[in-house]
């Protein structure tokens, strides 16, 4: 009873210093700003048709080879190694992502939406100065995220107990466990989105393990070893009327926790007005489906081909897996 106490005190803890976190980030950001208008996306939200992720804004006309990744871009995947060969694309616009899973079946049933390109703060500002308890800012998408690679929170691991205390930090979201067993361990992939503080909104994807027979709900953050390469976007609708947009994207690459944040302030419930795309590469194609396993009973539904605005649904091919969540809720 006595340790139960103690982890809801530091759940209590850690989920007001995250708001707090967040609000000095922000406050700090603009402060040292000038004034720079936002290039707005012109369309609403839509299915992506092209491989090549290109932003809504408009650049001089340029033809331009697309470079092969160099070695600190190279892709962990579920397929064997082999060299990524460039292709010779004439393109009018900035390339926003150009990494990407090697499965080549798997990009035939799913896209990334592309967010609207902001233009960076027109000021000195250090944004790694800006970092407070792990919490950057990202003056390219607009968007604050959690350094994941080194930040506090991979000492508290988690467990339900966070969740029930997070109002207390003034964090309202909506959460999907799934679990399942897999390489001798116990892993907890779960979802988030919603109400962070009365300052923001965002979306967060955790990777979690512990040993298996262990009791409780508490798991540990992903060691190095267990962190899986992911991609994740944040829909919004702003207006409640429909239109739901893609605030921002997190690129693809290695994560235990992938997050991202706005200024915003939405109350009420259910928060079906955000949508979490995400896309994640698992250890091997028999990991992926123990995965969509638990998605199945969760409610999640299994499609061919991914369409963004189809929720609750996903879409596997070997050790990828892609998934629209908006309405299912856990406790």
């Amino acid at each position: 009873m006595k340790s139960n106490k103690i982890v809801a005190a530091v759940a209590a803890f850690a989920v007001i210093f995250t708001a707090v976190a967040c609000v000095l980030v922000y406050k700090y950001v603009k402060e040292n700003q000038s004034p720079v208008p936002e290039v707005q996306s012109t369309t609403a939200y839509q299915e992506e048709t092209a491989d090549v992720f290109l932003p809504v804004t408009e650049l001089p006309s340029v033809s331009q080879t697309l470079p092969v990744p160099s070695e600190s871009e190279t892709l962990l995947s579920s397929e064997p190694s082999t060299a990524q060969t460039s292709e010779n694309v004439s393109v009018s616009e900035k390339v926003t992502q150009i990494v990407q899973t090697t499965n080549k079946a798997f990009r035939e049933v799913f896209k990334m939406p592309s967010a609207p390109k902001y233009v960076p703060p027109d000021a000195d500002i250090d944004f790694e100065t800006a970092k407070v308890l792990s919490y950057k800012y990202d003056p390219d998408g607009g968007y604050f995220y959690t350094d994941d690679k080194n930040c506090w929170q991979q000492n508290f691991g988690f467990n339900e107990g966070y969740d029930s205390m997070a109002p207390l930090g003034m964090m309202n979201y909506d959460t999907v466990r799934v679990k399942f067993e897999y390489d001798n361990k116990e892993w907890l992939i779960q979802m988030w989105k919603g109400q962070y503080g009365y300052a923001f909104v965002g979306g967060e994807v955790g990777v979690y393990t512990r040993k298996i027979g262990a009791s409780g709900t508490h798991y540990n953050c992903a060691k190095e070893e267990d962190w899986l390469n992911m991609e994740m976007a944040f829909i919004w609708d702003r207006s409640h009327n429909g239109n739901y947009q893609t605030i921002f994207t997190r690129d693809y690459t290695q994560y235990w926790w992938c997050t991202g944040f706005v200024p915003g302030l939405e109350t009420g419930s259910p928060r079906d007005q955000f949508r979490l795309i995400t896309h994640i590469t698992f250890e091997s194609p028999e990991m992926a489906e123990l995965f969509c396993s638990e998605f199945e009973k969760h409610g999640f539904r299994r499609v061919a081909k991914l369409n963004n605005s189809e929720i609750d649904t996903f879409v596997q091919v070997g050790a990828d897996v892609a998934f629209v969540w908006q309405n299912i809720v856990h406790n």
